[in-house]
């Protein structure tokens, strides 16, 4: 634990933490207006759930208009939000981390191995962060146009999860690479899937019903 009036001088900030917390307090000093608090609401739909629930959206909307890309930005981006959120929980149970608004509120910090299962010091890694990031990632590779929209989007989240003081701008920048690590590997593992479904495709050669009616009497003789 770090009291507030010793945090620039405890062993455990270096330069960068020190730099990270410093600027973390202060975009969350002002988490009690009313802009920053509706802002932060809109910041709960990149959660895992909503974002679940888009893919699905996505995913049967395109099976019903019979639109491959639309099934496929559906499919690809529940993958991409699922590793995402599979990885920032692993990295919650190695890391406990306490929140600004722990920080803010009891004049504490502290980070350390291990996880936590209380919720104010599993700051690390944002996954709101990280689902958002890994649903535009999905998307834009099928529509590359939407990050035009995704990415503004993503944005405002971070900046929501960091001025409400639920995470550390570290943690945010943690999640943004979770997010871009899953949609790359959620891509190339469509990618592989889909060239061995081809290959064994073109590989199997159709049989005629009359011919295999023919050989199987042939045998029975």
């Amino acid at each position: 634990m770090v009291p507030q009036s010793e945090l620039v001088q405890a062993p455990v900030a270096d330069q960068l933490e020190s730099a990270d917390l410093r600027l973390g307090r202060r975009l969350a000093a002002h988490r009690d207006r009313p802009l920053v608090k509706a802002v932060a609401k809109v910041g709960k739909l990149s959660d895992q759930e909503p974002l679940y629930v888009l893919s699905g959206l996505l995913a049967v909307t395109g099976l019903v208009l019979r639109r491959p890309r639309l099934t496929q930005a559906g499919l690809t981006m529940g993958l991409a939000v699922a590793g995402a959120d599979l990885a920032k929980s692993c990295l919650k149970s190695l890391v406990t981390r306490t929140r600004p608004h722990v920080l803010l509120d009891e004049a504490r910090y502290e980070r350390n191995t291990g996880g936590s299962k209380a919720k104010p010091e599993q700051s690390f890694p944002s996954g709101h962060m990280a689902g958002a990031v890994a649903a535009a990632s999905a998307l834009w590779r099928i529509y590359p146009g939407s990050l035009r929209y995704s990415a503004p989007l993503c944005g405002l989240v971070g900046w929501s999860r960091m001025s409400k003081g639920a995470h550390w701008p570290s943690d945010v920048a943690a999640g943004a690479g979770i997010g871009l690590a899953s949609g790359a590997a959620t891509a190339w593992l469509w990618r592989r899937t889909a060239q061995m479904a081809e290959r064994i495709s073109s590989e199997r050669t159709p049989v005629p019903i009359l011919d295999r009616v023919n050989s199987a009497r042939a045998e029975a003789s």
